[in-house]
């Protein structure tokens, strides 16, 4: 039987992302050992049907139900927390093939632009800390470009409707990054207008459709992100030019002003990618 050079390239893309995903977590594929994450639980309820029981009241809890999510139901905890890493990676780099393929790249470029993304240094060795909500960001955020691309040039009711959901599944999770994402796919998608000189204004209609029923919760753990935040900027101590009023702001010293306004920048920068940090994208070991 002859493959196609469609499901051969695809093949092709996923064996080779196998093949150093198991270089990455060799020695943790098992069910009873996992990597130490700071940022990720690594301790898990006993038992398969405990393990659902807790998502499931989790669930009901907030409302945050996206396709990734059926891996609570899978079973082997300890051996998924390496593939709700890896599984997210292989799906953006998969994300960024599909829209370099929308664009008319060759599927070599295509792939290889996909293994690029998906196995760069800053993305894929995220999960040493633990952070898995950019991960599950990715599962979804990528594939809103090429989506919106697609959306415009063909005009599909399928692309529209998939493009509201993925973006409203992305907000379930990192809501920081979702946030300054979806304002650059919001941009991306008026560029793609102009290019096209399209006004799908029924399409954009149905996408918006599609993002409100899907997400909605999204959007409510967005705003219980932020208060999260103001709160964390207050248990580390620098928040205090906001919290202090009247005499006793006045009484402090520049110096003391200077000091906080200092700490607020080092909170909120941590929280980003500084420019002498960027060689992080290209290799793992970063500037250090």
């Amino acid at each position: 039987m002859r493959i196609s050079p469609k499901w051969g390239w695809f093949a092709a893309f996923m064996a080779v992302f196998a093949v150093c995903a198991a270089f990455v977590f060799w020695g943790t594929w098992s069910t009873d050992v996992s990597p130490v994450m700071p940022d990720c639980p690594i301790s898990h309820p006993e038992g398969w049907w405990a393990n659902v029981s807790a998502f499931l009241r989790e669930w009901l809890k907030t409302g945050l139900f996206s396709p990734d999510d059926v891996k609570a139901f899978a079973g082997a905890p300890y051996f998924l927390q390496e593939l709700q890493y890896a599984v997210p990676a292989f799906l953006a780099g998969l994300a960024l093939a599909y829209y370099c393929r929308g664009r008319g790249l060759s599927r070599l470029a295509s792939y290889s632009a996909g293994l690029f993304l998906s196995l760069s240094g800053y993305w894929f060795t995220l999960f040493s800390a633990g952070h898995l909500g950019w991960f599950r960001w990715m599962t979804y955020g990528v594939f809103a470009f090429g989506l919106a691309d697609r959306a415009v040039r063909r005009g599909r009711l399928r692309h529209w409707l998939l493009l509201g959901a993925v973006v409203g599944w992305a907000s379930f999770r990192q809501q920081d990054l979702w946030l300054i994402f979806t304002l650059f796919t919001g941009a991306y998608f008026l560029w793609c207008c102009v290019r096209e000189r399209a006004l799908p204004w029924k399409g954009a209609l149905f996408a918006a459709l599609a993002f409100a029923l899907v997400g909605a919760p999204g959007e409510m753990a967005s705003l219980r992100e932020v208060a999260g935040r103001e709160k964390q900027m207050e248990s580390a101590g620098v928040n205090a030019v906001k919290a202090d009023a009247g005499a006793a702001a006045a009484e402090k010293s520049e110096a003391e002003r200077k000091a906080e306004r200092e700490r607020q920048w080092i909170f909120v920068t941590n929280w980003s990618l500084p420019s002498d940090e960027i060689c992080e994208i290209f290799s793992a070991r970063g500037k250090g």
